[in-house]
């Protein structure tokens, strides 16, 4: 079982992977830590690379889906790309889709490529709080 992320500043971009039998609470706890690290920046996209993920029962998807309502979707001011591979079977599939449509600017996907070019196009597309508030700024001050 693999399960860890990587925050890179400088990379701009936050990884999660899950590899192998992976219990649901897993990656409740992964979640949490990731929220805990004192290098987590909610500003930095997400990549959840989920392929060769196998989810191993027993576990609740409420308790993991009321983390993600609840906690981890009110902690990400950024786009998330979820990556699945073709073999995932339908019901985890599934799971994974549910969980992604809980965030606010989520997508799935079967192809790690185009999860990287998707988050790199919203990343270029849509402009930070700050840089909105310091073009407001720059349009009201008087010419030197």
């Amino acid at each position: 079982m693999a399960l860890n992320y990587h925050i890179s500043a400088d990379e701009g971009l936050i990884t999660v992977q899950g590899e192998g039998g992976v219990r649901l609470g897993e990656l409740t706890r992964l979640g949490r830590s990731l929220l805990a690290d004192r290098s987590y920046d909610p500003r930095l996209p997400q990549l959840l690379d989920f392929r060769g993920l196998r989810p191993v029962k027993p576990g609740r998807l409420e308790e993991l889906l009321e983390f993600v309502q609840e906690t981890y979707r009110g902690s990400v001011e950024s786009s998330v790309a979820v990556v699945i591979d073709e073999h995932l079977e339908r019901r985890h599939a599934a799971d994974i889709y549910l969980l992604t449509c809980a965030l606010r600017d989520a997508e799935l996907f079967c192809d790690y490529d185009q999860a990287l070019k998707w988050l790199m196009r919203r990343a270029f597309a849509v402009p930070s709080a700050e840089q909105q508030q310091a073009g407001r700024h720059h349009a009201h001050s008087a010419p030197e």
